[in-house]
């Protein structure tokens, strides 16, 4: 069964020890493109086995291009393919991973293909494979090809063979082609860019899949959905949490010797350069980038699915509606680097208004609300006549915790930033910490409350905190050296008026689940949350995704040990649909697959590893609604596979 991820294109450099993708080793042949200090490109095998790689005439050898700044193979569609003398009938287990673009969409066309291969014969196209594509995975057909640079991932194991016929000492008489179809499919010439392919002659397991697939996913951007992010070292690098929120567009700067990649500056393919961030400064190419980074060095970043737009004016601001996550991994803490932020703009601001200015903006807590003092701005150096922002010497995760979220805003020079500490049980009073970004001090501060003024000073510093509030409605006012101005209006609450927001009742949608959050509306500091239900779900985080019915009950004790008790009822929605949960799921703890039809039909359930290898069936008929319950011992990913009658789904499940 042939696998197809979705991937961003990324660098290598060249160096003497031993290097594989992923770190994994044993890689039988290992093509890619470069072309060096030239544009004349050289087909080289990175394997210790050292194929020929050739073209046979100049008219068949590909042009030189790039893919997300790496070295690419351009084939033309027409004549162009590459030759690979490769033993093909001693070929028993094989793992083949293969990037590419596809330019050619209206006619199915050939990756690779094999002659006097007997049994072992392998053929693809670029219409014979799976692909994910965002959070479903998708049989590409001929009438659906598209563009998008692709990864594919083939396995195949235990091929019986009842003859040799063609091995001839050690090279044999069989052979891949690359771009052309040796056989009689009557596919045409691949049109489009290839930049790596490699095979394995054995099975991988499922950490080196991992591995591989993640050496690929950094270099080439490609997002593989709801699958952990692992170096050559298995250090998890994007983790499981970062999709809650952040699902879309991953991509990254990665440095890992042990796979030979060194990407200094990369792009999500799947939105055609609309966020590119580079170590120091963006160039040409990665060869051109002169960064230097450290070994086992990583910046991976991903966005929430919310639209590029501009959310309504908070505190004189537009913040993007959608955010993004960045995680720096590194063996050490020192490691943070400056970088250059580029962003597409055009589109949505097409031109910056009088008065205003666009500022990247970095909630450094890592929470993404861009509601707290712990916020830092970056101003736009230039926008460039094509519609791009460039921001320089952006430094993200200062403060070695691992993660910050950012965004892009649009408003005047001040950016106010607050922190509202609320009146609790045991304190009458509250507070407000103040964060002032973009402008210039010293700054002119007057808070009045309700309309009388209670406070002015003048400060040089940005950050300033108004302690012993009483309950009421206040106004802060703040001008600038500059003489700009900003205003906004906030409550302190007595706490017995303080609830969490949540409505008393909930319909689960046809697309499974619901999201709460208690934390609203109550001083987050320290504040501990309990969810119990009579279903048996019990969390302790303050937003969760509700996917049974059922009553809820929601306790949330403050770090001074006020306690608020609010009770949800959560109902089944009549529409149909089939879902899966909980997803992910621990080894050897149950996850449900339900399915609401509208008619009485029968329901088959597969559920494949990585590899192709069916781990579990069910079947079950006669029913239009089903709950079937089961569980895996073996952690990973898998595929889920529901067919009724009328419909069929696909699922990926995470096992933990």
């Amino acid at each position: 069964m042939n696998y197809l991820h979705r991937i961003i294109f990324l660098s290598f450099s060249s160096l003497a020890f031993s290097q594989s993708p992923g770190g994994v080793g044993e890689v039988s042949l290992w093509l890619k493109s470069d072309a060096g200090r030239t544009t004349t490109l050289l087909y080289t095998d990175y394997s210790s086995n050292q194929h020929a790689i050739s073209a046979e005439a100049e008219k068949n050898k590909p042009r030189y291009s790039l893919l997300n700044y790496n070295d690419a193979l351009d084939f033309d569609g027409t004549s162009n393919f590459l030759k690979i003398p490769y033993v093909m009938e001693t070929l028993n287990k094989v793992n083949l991973f293969m990037i590419y673009q596809n330019k050619n969409t209206n006619r199915e066309s050939a990756l690779l293909s094999t002659d006097f291969s007997g049994e072992k014969e392998m053929y693809y196209s670029t219409a014979n494979v799976f692909r994910y594509n965002n959070e479903q995975i998708n049989d590409i057909e001929p009438g659906k090809l598209d563009s998008t640079a692709s990864l594919s991932m083939y396995s195949k194991f235990d091929v019986p063979s009842q003859k040799i016929g063609y091995v001839l000492g050690s090279s044999g008489k069989s052979n891949i082609y690359i771009g052309k179809d040796a056989g009689t499919r009557n596919w045409a010439a691949f049109k489009g860019k290839l930049p790596e392919f490699f095979i394995y002659r054995k099975i991988l397991t499922q950490n080196e899949r991992d591995r591989v697939n993640s050496y690929l996913a950094i270099k080439y951007g490609i997002t593989i959905p709801m699958t952990e992010y692992l170096s050559s070292k298995s250090k998890k690098v994007w983790k499981k949490e970062d999709y809650t929120d952040y699902p879309e567009n991953i991509a990254g700067i990665g440095i890992d010797q042990y796979s030979g990649l060194y990407q200094k500056q990369s792009t999500s393919t799947s939105e055609n350069k609309r966020l590119i961030i580079a170590s120091k400064e963006l160039a040409v190419s990665n060869k051109t980038n002169t960064a230097q980074l450290p070994d086992q060095t990583f910046l991976i970043w991903g966005n929430s699915r919310d639209g590029l737009v501009l959310d309504q004016e908070v505190l004189g601001q537009q913040l993007l509606k959608r955010k993004w996550k960045i995680r720096l991994s590194a063996e050490k803490k020192e490691e943070a680097f400056p970088t250059e932020v580029v962003f597409y703009i055009k589109d949505i601001i097409p031109v910056i208004p009088e008065g205003k200015k666009l500022s990247l903006v970095i909630d450094r807590s890592g929470k993404g609300e861009f509601n707290s003092t712990d916020l830092e701005t970056y101003s736009v150096g230039l926008i460039d006549d094509k519609g791009f922002a460039h921001f320089k010497d952006v430094v993200f995760d200062k403060d070695f915790s691992g993660t910050d979220v950012f965004t892009f805003a649009l408003g005047s020079k001040l950016l106010l930033t607050k922190e509202i500490i609320q009146a609790s049980c045991n304190n009458n009073f509250g507070a407000l910490k103040l964060n002032i970004q973009g402008g210039s001090g010293p700054y002119k501060i007057n808070l009045t409350k309700d309309n009388v003024l209670v406070q002015n000073q003048t400060s040089q510093n940005s950050k300033v905190d108004f302690n012993n509030l009483a309950t009421g409605s206040y106004t802060m006012e703040i001008l600038d050296k500059a003489n700009t101005s900003s205003r906004f209006s906030f409550e302190i609450n007595n706490f017995g008026s303080v609830h969490n927001s949540l409505a008393e009742s909930y319909v689960l949608p046809q697309n499974g689940y619901i999201e709460l959050d208690a934390s609203k509306n109550i001083d987050n500091r320290g504040t501990h949350y309990q969810w119990t239900s009579d279903n048996g779900f019990t969390s302790t985080r303050p937003d969760v995704k509700l996917y049974e019915p059922g009553e809820y009950t929601i306790k949330a004790t403050t770090s001074d040990g006020c306690v608020r008790i609010s009770k949800v009822t959560v109902t089944q929605s009549s529409e149909n649909g089939i879902t899966i949960f909980p997803n992910p799921t621990r080894a050897g703890e149950s996850f449900t697959i339900r399915a609401r039809l509208s008619k009485a039909e029968d329901i088959y359930v597969k559920i494949l590893d990585m590899s192709g290898r069916l781990a579990k069936e069910r079947k079950e008929s006669g029913k239009s609604f089903y709950e079937i319950k089961d569980s895996l011992l073996v952690g990973g990913t898998y595929i889920v596979i529901v067919e009724t009658t009328t419909q069929k789904k696909t699922f990926k499940l995470i096992i933990n």
